[in-house]
């Protein structure tokens, strides 16, 4: 059995929806992402939330001079809608403890004085924290604050204090398309553009993991069937890096998240954040990031510092565990990292442990990160 990569749709969860009787879909997952915020907007991905935030923002404060201030550790694809908007970009730099320096985000915002801050909280931690207490201030000077939780969905700190708060959906359940924005002002009441066709597109992807996992016989055939629906997701998320439209969720996704267990959800990846965190607190060649055993953390992934992290990454692999690499340094921000942010670029790996596993998978990786830490001290390796 894989643990990892992108998620898998069982056939039968469709059938479902095609079969269930015409009603509004439940709402429950709606509300949860509010944020204590009046408005709520659903589109096909994280990205065109932050787009369609920006479009608010600027409708709303026509002198938006688009000065952005984020963090130097970010996902470069998040950076696409700032730059598409026109937006000037700085960075503020993120520590090995993935929280910002206080003084030196203090210094930026003196300096840069931005009209927008961007702030992301990493692995479900509150690790904005130190700094959340000038937030009320800032914007108090007319500084938009807009908060990422795409790696903290359930973090009940966040929000409190942003004009915005946006995440994508589709890193957490398995669902082809989604991501949302809350404010409390309303968002652009054009009717934005159907994402129908991508979400469609992506759908058959998703189906044709779980026809590997779970319908076939590990033979040529199932080999090249996983080539292909890998092929066509790359594809389909460089097209999501090109697009520029802001798209809205799929009625595929609307319903697959209203059949979602959200509590399950939640406790699944917190209790499977724990064992790996009491499993792997021995390693020498890898270290948890974050004190995860002791908080009510709910994160996308488990991150561990890996002093050869490719070396690691292939190790597991070859072991069908797929942990990824969060994430690939940007053309906007390489000229702005400091030797903590390269750290975070050069050394940090996701391990796995969302929903779809339980305690049997993570004794899994447990073991295989053993495995490894024991055949690299053995011999002198990294």
């Amino acid at each position: 059995m894989e643990i990892g990569s992108i998620y898998e749709i069982s056939p039968d969860a469709l059938r479902k929806l095609r079969g269930a009787p015409e009603r509004e879909p439940s709402s429950a997952w709606k509300e949860a992402l509010r944020y204590g915020k009046k408005y709520a907007a659903f589109t096909a991905s994280g990205r065109e939330a932050i787009a369609l935030c920006l479009k608010s923002h600027r409708e709303k404060h026509p002198a938006f001079s688009g000065k952005c201030l984020l963090p130097a550790y970010m996902c470069d694809s998040v950076f696409f809608p700032f730059e598409r908007a026109g937006c000037e970009l700085s960075f503020y730099p993120v520590g090995r403890n993935l929280e910002p320096d206080r003084e030196k985000l203090c210094r930026l915002v003196e300096e840069f004085r931005p009209d927008l801050l961007f702030i992301h909280d990493y692995y479900g931690m509150d690790t904005f924290k130190e700094c959340r207490p000038l937030l009320k201030e800032w914007r108090g000077r007319g500084i938009c604050v807009m908060e990422d939780v795409t790696q903290s969905l359930y973090l009940k700190e966040a929000g409190r204090e942003a004009d915005y708060v946006v995440g994508s959906l589709r890193k957490w359940y398995p669902v082809p398309d989604g991501g949302f924005a809350a404010s409390d002002l309303p968002f652009p009441e054009e009717k934005p553009v159907s994402g129908e066709a991508f979400a469609k597109e992506r759908l058959r992807v998703l189906t044709d993991k779980w026809r590997y996992l779970y319908d076939m016989e590990k033979t040529e055939e199932a080999a090249l069937l996983k080539e292909e629906y890998l092929r066509k997701n790359r594809a389909l998320e460089n097209r999501l890096d090109e697009n520029r439209e802001i798209r809205s969720l799929s009625a595929v996704t609307e319903g697959l998240l209203a059949a979602e267990n959200l509590n399950r959800c939640l406790e699944r990846r917190r209790k499977n954040s724990r064992l790996l965190s009491e499993g792997l607190a021995g390693g020498e060649k890898y270290t948890p990031a974050l004190p995860l055993e002791e908080t009510e953390a709910v994160p996308l992934y488990f991150p561990v510092y890996v002093h050869r992290r490719e070396d690691l990454q292939e190790y597991l692999r070859a072991r069908d565990i797929y942990a990824p690499v969060l994430w690939p340094v940007g053309k906007a921000n390489e000229k702005h990292l400091l030797d903590s942010d390269r750290y975070l670029f050069d050394h940090l790996l996701a391990l796995p442990v969302d929903q779809r596993y339980g305690e049997k998978e993570m004794e899994r990786i447990v073991e295989a990160m053993e495995e490894y830490d024991r055949e690299r001290n053995r011999v002198g390796k990294g």
